[in-house]
């Protein structure tokens, strides 16, 4: 079974949590008249957000989507009726996926839609591959926040995970300087 990762772009410049609920809902109802059942995996923002309450909102969802054909063609309905664009789902961020299976937990449970998130660890690591500074400074402020909801007390623990889900070959240089500046930041403030 493949997993994919999609990148659902609202029309708005951002997803409060409210609207996040809105528009999976209004998915599942698609999912429901097409007689399918889906289930997302959300990462990114939108797991911040809906796992974590750690933030106000996001500009995209990110999601691990099973049977994604049929979830394409639910959120291209979505689409047209909420008068967002027809290319709202992409899948961007699939790069940023760990080869390894996940555990994840039930978040929202809809009649056609189960939205599920990874554990804080997976999201962290995820957080620091990507390690998206400039037009993404949310990459720095989840990590900070997922350094300390796991108890994280230096870069080398927060590496330790990151090498947990991704192989030696798949972490980019980058990722280190980046774990050590939110470190660095967290826990040698002047």
């Amino acid at each position: 079974m493949a997993i994919l990762i999609f990148a659902v772009k609202p029309q708005a410049s951002h997803f409060s949590k409210d609207e996040l609920i809105k528009y999976l809902s209004l998915l599942n109802d698609e999912l429901k008249s097409s007689g399918v059942t889906g289930e997302i995996c959300i990462v990114g923002g939108a797991a911040m957000i809906l796992a974590f309450g750690s933030r106000e909102s996001t500009r995209d969802i990110d999601a691990l989507l099973l049977s994604p054909e049929q979830i394409r063609v639910a959120a291209a309905k979505v689409a047209r009726q909420q008068e967002i664009p027809a290319n709202w789902l992409n899948d961007g961020a699939k790069g940023f996926a760990s080869d390894l299976p996940i555990e994840a937990k039930e978040i929202l449970q809809y009649s056609h839609l189960r939205v599920i998130a990874p554990p804080a660890q997976y999201i962290l690591a995820m957080k620091c591959v990507a390690a998206r500074v400039g037009l993404d400074e949310h990459d720095k402020e989840d990590t900070r926040f997922l350094i300390q909801h796991l108890g994280l007390r230096n870069s080398e623990a927060v590496l330790e995970i990151v090498a947990k889900y991704y192989d030696a070959k798949r972490i980019p240089a980058k990722t280190q300087y980046f774990v050590r500046e939110v470190c660095d930041e967290l826990f040698f403030k002047t």
